[in-house]
């Protein structure tokens, strides 16, 4: 650090107040936490401010600290324009193709929530199909270096026999250019076997996703299956997750809540553990139940705000400690809000629709363009001529989101949550912030203090 070198505080400091003795400062663009009692803010704070308005001379030493730590940087740094251009590169980089399939929109339950209740329900894709989808995904590797697949649907495993052999035909592509083949499943795990648990590492699957409603009686309720069927499906998982964990490195289990059974979480929490199953690789999560513009109306449940969900979650991070549970999700700097705004993303239904939203996979929200199976050359052609939806996305010209300070970490969450240069949705990052980062920062303080101590 120079002498005549000039120094700001970062535009992604937030001070945090947990209480009248202690501030946790944060920064979004580095997930940096420092924890101060009341002379410590005082210092840092005047040492703060001093640099934003050079009206003093400020430690030296104090601020080669938090310059290190990213709480200061250079005077001259753009920071907006800076993370604006890092977005901007991770939209364009295709070092990773990405492509969520969804090789069938058939689904074995009913779920009362569900989103694609509406989608019009598909056999499995043909196997001429199949072929047209390596192939399209053949061509679009040249410049990657990794391939990353997401089954979808529907439920994926009702199409078991084309997602192996599509998975084969991946992974020959993969080894024949020497890139990496990496793939996730979201999944109500229902059709899941003992020998297709054995089979996930075979099928490249690192990620599994399986969704739960709390109690077998409200899953039952929920899905529309027999009390029996969903009471086999529990004593199934409760025996094999340690199996699904081993087979992929990361399992979520997505528990979906809203007013009426948001205390069965525990419940299934607790399930599991009573079958010994804790494991820090296990993600425990709520899911929000409501649509992808945050309405109430949603569906014929009594659904949670923003705000009420924001609290739930904060008691429910506190349990799954408790409980000796790892506690996943704190804000971090993103590349991108989602993979529907990366150029080398696509969506592929049964049909050969190619979009860019995952959530809208079956649907014409997002399609762009088609896999024609007798004319694979003209499908390239549309793909790379085509205007792909949420090309344009940028949250840093949004009004709401511009100059926001938690810019970094949330990039603006989803793009239909803006239309126009607005946000439409209210922004669910804000929700609960303090609570939020001082539950992370302490919560990982005592792992630390935790494994010094081992």
């Amino acid at each position: 650090m120079t002498a005549t070198r000039k120094w700001k505080p970062s535009s992604f400091n937030i001070p945090l107040r947990e209480s009248d003795d202690t501030t946790l400062l944060f920064n979004a663009r580095n997930g940096q936490t420092l924890e101060l009692d009341k002379t410590g803010w005082t210092i840092v704070q005047r040492c703060l401010d001093s640099l934003e308005h050079e009206d003093a001379t400020p430690d030296r030493e104090l601020v080669r600290c938090l310059t290190t730590l990213g709480f200061v940087v250079p005077a001259e740094l753009d920071e907006f324009g800076e993370e604006e251009e890092r977005l901007r590169h991770s939209k364009a980089d295709e070092s990773r193709l990405f492509v969520t399939i969804a090789p069938t929109m058939s689904c074995n339950q009913h779920c009362s929530y569900c989103f694609q209740r509406n989608t019009p329900k598909t056999k499995v894709m043909s196997e001429e199909m199949q072929q047209a989808t390596v192939e399209f995904v053949r061509r679009k590797l040249a410049n990657s270096r990794q391939l990353v697949v997401q089954w979808f649907g529907g439920e994926p495993l009702i199409a078991y026999a084309a997602i192996t052999s599509m998975t084969r035909a991946f992974k020959a592509i993969c080894a024949d250019v020497g890139i990496d083949y990496y793939a996730e499943m979201l999944t109500n795990g229902v059709l899941l076997t003992p020998e297709r648990v054995v089979a996930l590492p075979e099928l490249g699957i690192k990620a599994l996703q399986i969704s739960l409603d709390g109690m077998p009686e409200t899953y039952s309720a929920r899905r529309q299956v027999p009390m029996a069927a969903a009471a086999a499906h529990y004593r199934f998982l409760a025996e094999h997750l340690p199996d699904i964990v081993e087979a992929t490195g990361s399992l979520t289990i997505r528990i979906n809540v809203d007013r009426e059974n948001i205390e069965e979480a525990e419940y299934v929490v607790r399930f599991f553990k009573s079958h010994g199953v804790v494991d820090h690789r296990i993600d425990f999560r709520l899911g929000f139940i409501n649509t992808s513009r945050g309405l109430l109306d949603c569906v014929p449940h009594d659904c949670f705000t923003n705000a009420e969900f924001a609290k739930e979650e904060l008691t429910f991070r506190r349990f799954l400690e408790s409980e000796g549970y790892m506690v996943y999700g704190m804000p971090r700097p993103k590349r991108y809000p989602c993979t529907a705004v990366v150029r080398n993303s696509f969506t592929i239904d049964p049909h050969g629709n190619l979009g860019k939203c995952i959530p809208a996979v079956g649907t014409s929200h997002s399609t762009f363009a088609r896999i024609l199976t007798d004319d694979i050359d003209r499908t390239m052609r549309d793909v790379t001529t085509a205007e792909m939806p949420y090309r344009r996305f940028n949250p840093f010209h949004s009004e709401e989101c511009s100059g926001c300070c938690m810019m970094p970490a949330c990039l603006g969450s989803c793009p239909k949550h803006h239309a126009g240069g607005h946000r439409v949705v209210a922004c669910s990052m804000r929700e609960a912030l303090v609570d939020k980062i001082t539950f992370y920062h302490r919560f990982h303080e005592r792992r630390l203090k935790t494994h010094a101590q081992a």
